[in-house]
């Protein structure tokens, strides 16, 4: 089975941000919250909840716009990002690149620009959706990691609510579709469960260490559709259960957090 993007598909996942990035739209989701992007604020909690509060040499592969940039020099790290889109990567310089221990360039996750072990820590934020598998990828995260550095991940979910609500109503989401009122991108999507990512992720020598939940939705699609400030209310309350385990609790939770350990 290929590991790798195929050039098309690279081809749209570029296009796709070089869009979101050249309008000031990526950044804006991080700026403030509401009914439609509350979820990447709840993400990114998440994210620098499993990170070590003293961080040293932090790698952010699909770094975007820089929104951990900040986050990173308050807890004492030297950042570097590297993202697929030229426009993500221009943006973050204009807004991060001028400070000490910063750097951003253009590059790919599945071949990664850096030495064997040259990081303490690593970032890997809604990048390995956008692959056929996370194989590869894993693999040059494990090689650019020191030994015993840390690599954090996040991962949409195979299996929750809104997967059986989105397919419930596909009727008339087809019907949206056809009259242009639809407004899902068409990128596909790679969607795994936590053990299935563990798994891939052993076979390279990461150790799962730690591990989070996100995106909390028993008020679920299309009520987070049609109402999204009162749907974000009542579904925020229920991000406390990010840590818990069980299939009852992570049925309604849309992704999670990994942490992994480099053996």
């Amino acid at each position: 089975m290929a590991t790798e993007n195929s050039p098309a598909q690279a081809g749209a996942v570029i296009e796709h941000f070089d869009k979101f990035a050249s309008k000031g739209e990526w950044s804006r989701l991080y700026a403030s919250a509401d009914g439609r992007n509350y979820h990447f604020h709840v993400r990114r909690n998440r994210v620098l909840e499993l990170l070590p509060q003293k961080l040293g040499r932090v790698l952010d592969v699909g770094c975007g716009p820089g929104v951990m940039t900040e986050a990173v020099l308050e807890r004492g790290g030297t950042f570097d990002g590297v993202d697929l889109s030229p426009e993500m990567v221009r943006e973050a310089k204009e807004k991060f690149g001028h400070l000490p221990g910063v750097h951003f360039a253009e590059g790919n996750i599945e071949a990664i620009n850096a030495a064997d072990n040259s990081y303490d820590q690593l970032i890997c934020m809604a990048v390995i959706e956008y692959l056929k598998t996370p194989d590869q990828a894993l693999a040059e995260m494990t090689r650019v990691l020191k030994p015993g550095g840390i690599a954090i991940i996040t991962m949409p979910k195979r299996w929750h609510v809104s997967r059986v609500t989105v397919a419930a109503m596909m009727p008339v989401r087809l019907l949206a579709k056809l009259l242009g009122a639809a407004t899902a991108d068409h990128l596909p999507r790679l969607r795994l469960q936590p053990d299935e990512l563990d798994q891939a992720a052993r076979r390279v020598g990461l150790i799962p260490d730690g591990i989070s939940q996100y995106h909390f939705t028993p008020i679920a699609y299309p009520l987070t559709r049609v109402a999204p400030g009162p749907t974000m209310r009542m579904n925020m309350p229920f991000e406390k259960w990010h840590a818990q385990r069980g299939a009852f609790v992570s049925f309604w939770a849309h992704g999670f957090v990994g942490r992994y350990k480099k053996v």
